[in-house]
């Protein structure tokens, strides 16, 4: 960990035929194949985002890829937004959302911590947050998205866990992502996920889910998603048995449309 191993990961992202060039096709993969996996550099100062602006620039920019080309000026935008809003960790920065009723359902929030909602990728995502302080951008979509519209807990409670686990945790960034998945914020998301169909789009393969979620691994990938969906007589071929006791938890809500 050395602003020598921040540049070399950095400039072999942004390389002829590195993942830069892919980016807009493959960053939405939950493998993270076509990402830098450069965001703890930057946390810690081993990075400049000024030498990234300019060796990125050169190597074509926004024409090559505008989504990478706006996150790092969301950097800036999350500073921005800390400077002028400084409570912005736990209250939210539209005021009138302090009334938003949240649950208090806490064995819901452990299941979601733990990687334990019943949804696979969900449940991939935050055993590799919990064993490797990293996840995946989509990834943390999905299971910010989980938390706050499906389970109905608060951002706060996401802000909280993914600036204890994240190895790349950052105050203004962090809050900033959580404050727009509680609808709080000042670019709140205009979109959601269905957990389940969030995991074909971003892991049709099924590599991710089976590296994460090994109970599942001999599931077809057809039903790899969905494991609710499969045959019992497919389930049990797997190894699979669902629900108390079994080797891979119920879905701790049901009815997403």
């Amino acid at each position: 960990i050395s602003e020598t191993a921040a540049l070399a990961t950095w400039r072999r992202f942004l390389a002829p035929g590195g993942g830069f060039a892919q980016y807009e096709k493959a960053r939405n993969l939950a493998n993270a194949s076509g990402v830098a996996r450069i965001s703890p550099y930057l946390r810690f100062g081993m990075l400049s985002p000024r030498t990234m602006y300019w060796e990125m620039k050169a190597a074509g920019g926004r024409h090559v890829s505008i989504t990478f080309w706006r996150r790092l000026v969301w950097r800036d935008l999350a500073y921005w937004q800390l400077q002028h809003f400084p409570l912005m960790q736990d209250r939210p920065i539209r005021a009138h959302y302090a009334g938003q009723v949240w649950s208090s359902d806490r064995a819901a929030l452990d299941g979601w911590r733990r990687g334990q909602t019943g949804y696979p990728l969900v449940d991939a995502g935050m055993r590799e947050l919990w064993a490797t302080g990293w996840m995946p951008q989509n990834v943390r979509m999905a299971v910010a998205v989980m938390l706050c519209e499906l389970l109905n807990i608060s951002w706060v409670e996401g802000e909280r866990w993914f600036h204890h686990t994240l190895v790349d945790a950052d105050l203004a960034i962090n809050a900033m992502m959580w404050q727009n998945a509680g609808k709080s914020g000042l670019d709140q998301w205009n979109f959601t996920m269905h957990p389940a169909r969030a995991g074909k789009t971003q892991d049709p393969g099924g590599e991710y889910t089976r590296r994460w979620c090994p109970e599942l691994a001999r599931l077809p990938t057809k039903y790899l998603h969905s494991p609710w969906e499969a045959p019992e007589e497919v389930l049990r071929s797997s190894g699979v048995r669902l629900g108390p006791g079994g080797s891979y938890p119920h879905r701790l809500v049901k009815d997403i449309s």
